[in-house]
């Protein structure tokens, strides 16, 4: 088979040569890390459904085989649809808390709590106007949070050498420029987010607001473990590393600072959650 660089044992992070060998004939067998003798990466023969189930459990393997392993690394393209996706994931959350009335605090002049507003709640027109409210207000969040995110990463405070470990492997950093990096970060980011699925279960039954609580911090935990992994930081068996969650908390503030920015501007709500 044909080795490609940067590739790892998702057992135990070190570096392998291959993951299916070929004994020729048609006989391949998956490659076994010279380091921990485990399967080198046994996600190789997984369908994308079961990827996408063992990230949901927030199992590091799957994260490594993802980050690393793929065949070919995620395109821009791609990452920009899954952040799309993570959009209007966090919009339909609003549309839900703005529908129960609950975990938001509308200003007396909201357009949500107008009487017009009220009479006109089933008006397309009106339904639209608040769609596209609440995607604004998605977008702009999650912009913030992902730019901070990065930018702490990419201004290292800690000194841990991040701003090269965010190269995709085999590649020097004046061959990138920034956005190389930028899109093994977003797609790193998105997958880890997409947690975020289990708030269409609010389509289906009623559940107290305070369950998105619930979903922010499975998220949360996600983002950490990704970008610890991709930042070959700590043991992501053991624990987290105080460093990555300090960036992550440091996005999670800058992303309630604008959400408080922009009531103190004049938004017509404000949301309880932050993630």
């Amino acid at each position: 088979m044909t080795q490609r660089r940067g590739l790892v044992c998702v057992e135990c992070g070190a570096p392998v040569p291959e993951l299916v060998r070929d004994y020729g004939k048609g006989n391949l067998r998956l490659a076994i890390c010279s380091a921990c003798n485990s399967v080198a990466d046994k996600y190789v023969e997984y369908e994308t459904i079961l990827l996408f189930l063992e990230v949901l459990l927030l199992k590091p393997q799957v994260y490594r085989h993802v980050l690393c392993n793929l065949p070919a690394p995620m395109a821009a393209r791609t990452t920009l649809k899954l952040f799309v996706v993570l959009v209007m994931l966090d919009m339909n959350v609003k549309a839900y808390l703005v529908d129960r009335g609950a975990g938001v605090t509308f200003r007396s002049e909201s357009m949500y709590r107008t009487p017009e507003a009220l009479q006109a709640a089933t008006s397309g027109l009106r339904i639209g106007q608040f769609s596209l409210h609440l995607v604004c207000l998605a977008l702009l969040e999650n912009v913030v949070y992902f730019v901070a995110v990065f930018a702490a990463i990419w201004l290292d405070p800690f000194r841990r050498g991040w701003r090269a470990k965010l190269l995709p492997i085999g590649e020097k950093k004046e061959e990138t420029g920034v956005v190389a990096p930028w899109t093994r970060y977003g797609s790193a980011m998105c997958i880890s987010s997409f947690g975020k699925l289990f708030a269409l279960l609010t389509v289906i039954w009623e559940f107290d607001w305070s369950f998105i609580h619930v979903i922010g911090a499975l998220v949360v935990v996600s983002n950490v473990l990704a970008l610890q992994l991709m930042l070959e930081e700590g043991n992501s068996v053991r624990g987290r590393s105080l460093h990555v969650v300090a960036v992550v908390v440091f996005g999670l503030v800058a992303r309630g600072a604008a959400q408080l920015t922009l009531y103190a501007l004049g938004n017509s709500v404000l949301f309880h959650v932050l993630v």
